[in-house]
């Protein structure tokens, strides 16, 4: 297993994200806190990619997606699904910590969404993982799969997409969420000696 952030196969894709960002007016964010481009964590060889929105404070400081509250959610998530840590990667559709006017965390709009779009692709192409599980609206709308329900799951370009509410909607609502993975269970059992597609014509499906 390699990390992500020290993968050679995802240099370009890691590179050219942080080239990016900085020309976004977000970044004025990771500037003015001292913070960080969070590209990701986890198996550069995952079966099971986790999307989520964007950084929260805590992701920002250490510069890697989930590992504040609802990072270790979302662990015990892995661990009910039966995923060990080579299973499984975590990364966001937006990398940069998105701040209101007040300085307080807010979702991604959706232009923030579609301006990242072609990395959060090409980071999904070279990850290539047969599940992929999106953590909120936000996640899903990068997807073209908005309306998708919690525990859904739809067959997309080969893969398995799998929607569930991010963790902090559970920590809100004193949940765990475990009653809404029971679909995932499965199809992680599914796709464990399956053999995984190439993602390197998959389509959002936004403009349908």
């Amino acid at each position: 297993m390699v990390d992500l952030n020290e993968s050679k196969k995802l240099l370009v894709v890691r590179n050219e994200l942080i080239n990016c960002a900085t020309k976004h007016p977000l970044f004025l964010n990771v500037k003015k806190t001292n913070g960080h481009i969070v590209f990701g964590r986890g198996s550069d060889e995952a079966k099971v990619l986790f999307i989520g929105e964007a950084p929260g404070f805590t992701e920002n400081t250490i510069g890697k997606p989930f590992v504040g509250r609802s990072g270790k959610l979302l662990e015990e998530w892995v661990k009910e699904v039966g995923l060990t840590q080579s299973d499984y990667a975590i990364m966001n559709v937006v990398p940069i910590i998105p701040l209101s006017e007040e300085n307080k965390i807010r979702p991604p709009t959706p232009q923030e969404i579609n301006y990242f779009l072609p990395q959060t692709m090409k980071m999904v192409n070279t990850i290539n993982p047969s599940v992929i599980v999106l953590l909120g609206k936000s996640a899903a709308r990068a997807f073209g799969k908005e309306n998708m329900r919690v525990g859904e799951s739809v067959l997309h370009e080969g893969k398995k997409m799998f929607f569930i509410y991010h963790p902090a909607y559970y920590l809100r609502n004193g949940k765990k969420g475990f009653e809404d993975l029971t679909n995932l269970k499965k199809i992680i059992s599914e796709n464990k000696n399956s053999k995984q597609t190439s993602l390197n014509n998959f389509k959002t499906n936004q403009n349908e």
